[in-house]
């Protein structure tokens, strides 16, 4: 027979007998017979074992390390204890006897400590088996409630991740409810807004005979009543019963009955404005049971489990929203490489080209394909969309544009392969108009085949402004199947210019969400027409006209602007 009596603090005199051949001192009520509440005690600080008809104590390599009459234990090296060794754990000491101290049986309302951790206000009792924490109910010390509840909050608000909230929010509630033998947290998709288990703990072995350490999850033992987490879910409130197989209170449900719950807890986690984000539930199957100051606890700490989660979503957008940043600014490099890196420097002859997405990334195109005999392609597409889908055609298109340019003599031939190269891909719902022409060097010449595309202008060296392409524009590529694209042939002058554009140039809008282009105001036939210079300066005085017209109203379109010509000189 051995004692331990609390030598200090505001529980002096506690007498615990230990009859247990081991005894497990820390912080832990789960894993502890004696559980200490001041700071710096470690989960599992120290055991007292029985061997034969001796005792040790050992240090169980907590932080603050375990003192036998002021020596420090050295965690492996044991120390044999005789009685009056004071043994002192962060600031709590004990004494231990081998019998009972003799001037324990004047105090007639001392606390004592029992197995599993608990703190009870007994009636007139000197010493208690610590082994018998069954025999008491179970009521835990409103400061250790309130203590444990800072712990979880403190805990919780340094995690941003909801895998590592949901499992630490459960470890918490384990060992602040010591009668809870299952534990489920459960969350709501936003999306589909099916409940989904996130975290569940069990204890082993207490309880229901069915449970076993090294069962699986997904056994029986975890299986879960989803009419009782739609009750609470769709009441928005949490539900106490001490006998859940009879509360009328509870919607009759067969898997209540099956899982054998007894008592249990069932609260929602709302955030501050009233979301319900999940469910956590606590129960029992045997005589162990839950109390309205229990349900407090655990609605308090599912409040602060719900604003955690919230964070941990807002956190997990915040570095979705990151990761696609930085893929879209690497896809907008990628995709800048597709196109020209400069414009053709051809003797007497001036390019101007301009490229500007509507997002990150477009689905405009264009691009200069030097050919035999002194020539030079001219193409400038357009797929339709925007965004990372009409960029991922673009990407394709313009391999597939560059070799039909290369392969085919003519404008119109090269379309008609592209066209049937589109159809081929099978892809649906998408199609690109092109402009695309040959431009003759030494003839000074420009023929010209259109797939739907704008038609283009040219600014004669007089300031008469010419469209052409509209007589022989065909189907956008991939919208007729074997289309017969067409072509034209126009000559150039010195002091000409001819202006490629997309419709993101005619479709920019003011805020009063008029066009900047249209049939009843052709602004950019004046703009060109008015403007005097070559390419380059023509190129430059319509992006800043369409800049000033669209100031203060969200880019709509991919602008692409191609301006070339034969020098006037």
């Amino acid at each position: 027979m051995a004692f331990l009596k609390r030598a200090n603090g505001a529980t002096a005199g506690q007498i615990i007998e230990l009859k247990s051949e081991r005894t497990v001192i820390g912080r832990s009520p789960e894993h502890c017979h004696i559980v200490l509440d001041p700071n710096g005690v470690s989960r599992k600080h120290a055991e007292i074992y029985r061997k034969g008809e001796d005792f040790f104590v050992c240090d169980l390599k907590s932080r603050n390390m375990t003192k036998v009459n002021n020596a420090k234990l050295i965690p492996g090296s044991d120390h044999q204890l005789v009685p009056g060794d004071r043994i002192n754990i962060c600031d709590v000491e004990f004494v231990f006897y081998v019998k009972p101290p003799s001037d324990s049986a004047a105090d007639e309302s001392e606390v004592v400590i029992v197995a599993d951790g608990d703190q009870y206000d007994v009636p007139p009792l000197h010493t208690l088996d610590a082994s018998r924490s069954s025999a008491v109910a179970s009521m835990v010390k409103p400061e250790v409630k309130l203590k444990a509840i800072l712990e979880i909050t403190r805990n919780l608000s340094t995690e941003l991740t909801i895998d590592h909230v949901a499992p630490r929010v459960l470890d918490s509630l384990m060992e602040l409810f010591p009668q809870a033998e299952r534990l489920f947290l459960v969350l709501v998709d936003p999306e589909t807004k099916r409940l989904v288990r996130k975290a569940s703990k069990h204890r082993p072995g207490r309880g229901r005979t069915n449970f076993h350490p090294t069962a699986p999850a997904d056994e029986a033992p975890m299986m879960m009543s989803r009419s009782l987490l739609n009750h609470v879910l769709g009441q928005k409130k949490a539900v106490l019963s001490q006998d859940a197989s009879t509360d009328k209170n509870l919607p009759t449900s067969a898997s209540i009955a099956d899982l054998k719950i007894r008592s249990v807890m069932c609260v929602p986690m709302l955030t501050p404005d009233g979301q319900a984000v999940g469910i956590i539930q606590l129960d029992t199957s045997d005589r162990k049971q839950f109390h309205q100051e229990d349900l407090d606890v655990l609605a308090a700490v599912a409040g602060q489990a719900a604003i955690s989660i919230q964070n941990a979503k807002l956190h997990e957008s915040l570095l979705e929203r990151e990761r696609i940043d930085r893929d879209l600014k690497l896809a907008e490099q990628v995709q800048k490489r597709f196109l020209p890196q400069s414009v053709p420097q051809i003797p007497g002859y001036e390019f101007f080209a301009h490229y500007e997405p509507a997002y990150e990334v477009g689905g405009d195109y264009y691009d200069f394909v030097q050919l035999s005999g002194d020539r030079c392609a001219i193409a400038l597409g357009d797929v339709s969309g925007k965004g990372v889908s009409a960029a991922l055609m673009m990407a394709k298109f313009s391999g597939d544009t560059r070799y039909c340019i290369l392969t085919e003599n003519t404008p119109s031939a090269a379309a008609d392969e592209l066209n049937h190269l589109l159809f081929s891909a099978g892809i649906e719902e998408k199609f690109i108009t092109l402009s695309l022409s040959v431009l003759d060097v030494n003839r000074k010449t420009l023929s010209l085949a259109s797939a739907g595309h704008l038609p283009i202008l040219i600014r004669r060296a007089s300031g008469k402004i010419e469209e052409v392409g509209e007589e022989v524009a065909g189907f956008p590529l991939g919208i007729m199947p074997g289309a017969d694209y067409k072509e034209l042939e126009v000559e150039l002058a010195p002091g000409d210019v001819v202006t490629v554009y997309s419709d993101g140039v005619t479709d920019a809008r003011n805020l009063s969400e008029e066009l900047y282009d249209s049939r009843d105001n052709r602004r950019l036939l004046r703009r060109i027409a008015e403007t005097s210079g070559g390419p380059v300066a023509v190129g430059k005085a319509i992006l800043q006209e369409v800049r000033e017209y669209s100031s203060g109203h969200v880019q709509v379109d991919d602008i692409t602007l191609i301006c070339f010509g034969p020098s006037a000189h």
